[in-house]
């Protein structure tokens, strides 16, 4: 095709089999990851010495990226990019998600026998684009016109799907490991944004970075998301806990033997739609706004202590939250005999932290005002906030949390007394409970997507009567 020839502007839905020396102008709503390859030079055969040099035989090393476009509220396009390994690299780092584009003069196939597609996102052209850094007039570069821009960046806020085709997080998560390896669509809120992480992949030794984004609905509390991409993870950073919506279409379900339940993955078939125009999203975002930010309040209201009565072992916990009695509830409680052989109430550990008044969110450092942008309140309050370790015959159990009222019982005493006594009086307060064996009552919460770690939370302790223990205690 001569190079002097004009091309037209085409249209996703006036794409068809004849359509030949146009451009596309669209924007960007997916983005696959690269997949890198190596192979022979075309026009080669495979089993032909290579008289080339390394560095030229580093240059046939290939590679492909798949785009997924959008130019109306109806139609979508797969793009798949083939080239060598430089120019997917480049590709790959020019554009994002959100991004609008000039595709020029690609090819285009049909869908219909095609195989490839079962590995893309799902779209509603039967056509698919090919560009190959083969045919030098096939190229795809940034959209600069800024009338059409800001009518396709408008396009990222139309749902592909229907709130109707969207399951609750709770019914993949009492799913279990049955869903493993399945697709669904989601309407979820970004709960909590965890810090980019590199790992050693095993089989190529190759580091690699993941992120993990807590998401949570009306339903759940919680769900683990992890993203693999570079392009994903940066796009994560722009969004917000409690604030940003994300419709996920063809959300792949993976099991994680890590946290013990079901997780989130993007697929090669996922498409995310950040913020979309739902009516409900009000409901949602209202719902994510009222949920309790500290774990530990949410803990301490759920059962009173006076129905905790099943007697364990320190060992028994540990192997209900970590080894081989773990079950499918991420809660349960205990009546613990054990001794207190951490209490450090004169020492450097922090005994008193702060929170909200209104809404109980904790509050770090100097600054007064509530971290939560929607909380009406700027006041703070003193609490206590005790990491208190229990041991008995079979081990110990080490960082649980003793806060707030329960403490006070226990210590009887409030914040404000206990700050005016002197290291000699707490130590003395500290020793009426150091060593003694004392009847603990615990609400246990697993370690989840929420989480970081297993929580456990005091909810009474008292002096153990001997004649109680001697008949509850277990040998295990």
């Amino acid at each position: 095709m001569a190079s002097s020839e004009l091309s037209t502007v085409k249209t996703i839905a006036q794409i068809n089999d004849e359509a030949r020396n146009f451009i596309l102008v669209a924007v960007v709503i997916a983005k696959s990851s690269p997949r890198f390859f190596s192979g022979p030079p075309k026009n080669r055969n495979f089993f032909e010495q290579d008289t080339t040099s390394d560095s030229a035989g580093l240059e046939m090393a290939r590679g492909v990226l798949t785009l997924t476009l959008r130019d109306s509220a109806r139609d979508t396009i797969n793009c798949t990019i083939w080239g060598k390994a430089d120019t997917i690299a480049h590709y790959d780092n020019a554009f994002e998600v959100g991004d609008v584009i000039d595709v020029n003069r690609p090819q285009v196939s049909s869908t219909v026998f095609g195989r490839s597609e079962q590995y893309s996102p799902t779209v509603t052209s039967p056509y698919c684009l090919t560009v190959n850094d083969q045919a030098q007039l096939a190229q795809i570069v940034r959209h600069e016109g800024s009338q059409d821009t800001a009518r396709l960046r408008a396009l990222l806020r139309v749902p592909l799907v229907q709130p109707g085709s969207t399951i609750p997080l709770a019914d993949i998560v009492a799913s279990g490991s049955g869903c493993n390896g399945e697709t669904f669509n989601l309407l979820v809120v970004v709960r909590a944004l965890r810090a980019k992480r590199d790992v050693r992949v095993a089989r190529s030794n190759e580091v690699k970075s993941f992120r993990e984004v807590v998401l949570m609905d009306c339903s759940h509390p919680g769900v683990v998301m992890k993203f693999w991409s570079e392009s994903y993870i940066r796009w994560s950073e722009r969004w917000t806990p409690l604030q940003t919506v994300l419709l996920l279409v063809d959300a792949r379900v993976e099991y994680s033997a890590y946290y013990k339940t079901i997780c989130l993955a993007v697929d090669r078939k996922t498409i995310i739609t950040q913020d979309p125009d739902l009516a409900q999203l009000s409901n949602l975002l209202a719902h994510a706004r009222s949920i309790p930010t500290q774990d530990i309040d949410l803990v301490c209201s759920l059962s009173s202590a006076a129905t905790i009565s099943t007697v364990m072992t320190v060992q028994q916990i540990l192997d209900r939250t970590e080894g081989d009695l773990v079950q499918e509830q991420d809660q349960f409680t205990a009546l613990c005999y054990a001794v207190i052989t951490r209490l450090d109430l004169d020492g450097p550990t922090r005994t008193v932290s702060e929170r909200c008044v209104s809404c109980r969110t904790l509050v770090r450092g100097q600054d007064a005002a509530c971290p939560r942008y929607d909380c009406p309140a700027g006041g703070r309050e003193p609490f206590f906030d005790l990491t208190v370790d229990i041991t008995d015959h079979t081990g110990t159990l080490a960082g649980c949390r003793m806060v707030s009222r329960v403490a006070e019982a226990v210590l009887q005493c409030d914040v404000a007394s206990f700050k005016r006594q002197t290291d000699d009086q707490k130590t003395h307060l500290k020793w009426k409970f150091l060593l003694d064996r004392c009847a603990v009552k615990l609400i246990v919460k697993r370690r989840s997507a929420v989480r970081f770690q297993n929580l456990y939370s005091i909810v009474e302790c008292t002096i153990a009567d001997p004649a109680e223990v001697e008949a509850k205690l277990k040998v295990y």
